[in-house]
């Protein structure tokens, strides 16, 4: 199959576990610039954070932020939830238990992100009568909408480059990446993938993060050696 766009996580894809951005990640994103592809960064992390790493990079592709809650293209920026039954869900933990948002909640518009030390089936049972779904990543616990998704950001990207979701090859690890996994015209899970993610993916590499990454681009014909 021929794709038009790759969408791309970012933390524990082209990151370390540690969240260190991997060289060998940048390089694989511009050798798939440079074949034609634009590369869409489809993250948890708030916009100022994933707009400054693709510019930095060189991506040309929208960006899809907050687990796909605010995408932005050619300076245009999209925000599709409005984040604010995920504060008032925060408000209501407050009042039960100890937890804190990220230090990037600063910027965050249209969910919460608590840090990863927070319990998520614990958040989850206190929020049950909320309208709220409760997403752990390993890098955050995600307070977000029912309808919020990586693959709603992922559509909204698509419209606005011209193309079909089946036409985009989407990577990723963790359970937030499941939707685009299985929305988007093939997915592929790398082999430090949560299980929910590998179950949604058509592909599992064999290599974790940035090796997994450029093995399955590989392996596709995306870019050759």
């Amino acid at each position: 199959m021929m794709f038009k766009a790759l969408a791309v996580d970012v933390d524990g894809t082209i990151t370390d576990s540690s969240k260190r951005i991997e060289a060998l990640g940048i390089d694989t994103l511009r050798q798939v610039e440079a074949a034609g592809l634009p590369v869409i960064l489809a993250t948890g992390n708030v916009l100022p954070i994933a707009h400054g790493l693709a510019s930095f990079i060189g991506l040309s592709g929208p960006v899809v932020a907050e687990t796909g809650g605010v995408v932005s293209y050619r300076r245009d920026i999209h925000v599709l939830e409005d984040g604010e039954e995920s504060r008032r869900a925060f408000r209501h933990l407050q009042g039960r238990m100890s937890v804190q948002r990220l230090f990037t909640d600063n910027w965050r518009v249209s969910e919460v992100a608590l840090m990863p030390d927070a319990d998520a089936e614990v958040v989850a049972e206190e929020l049950r009568d909320f309208d709220i779904r409760v997403e752990a990543t390993g890098f955050a616990v995600h307070l977000l909408a029912p309808h919020h998704s990586k693959m709603k950001g992922v559509r909204k990207a698509a419209e606005l480059l011209g193309i079909g979701t089946e036409e985009i090859l989407a990577i990723g690890d963790s359970d937030n990446d499941i939707s685009m996994l299985s929305g988007c015209g093939k997915g592929v899970a790398l082999a430090n993938a949560s299980p929910g993610a590998k179950a949604a993916a058509t592909l599992v590499t064999r290599g974790r993060h940035s090796q997994g990454v450029r093995e399955a681009l590989l392996q596709l014909g995306v870019i050759k050696e």
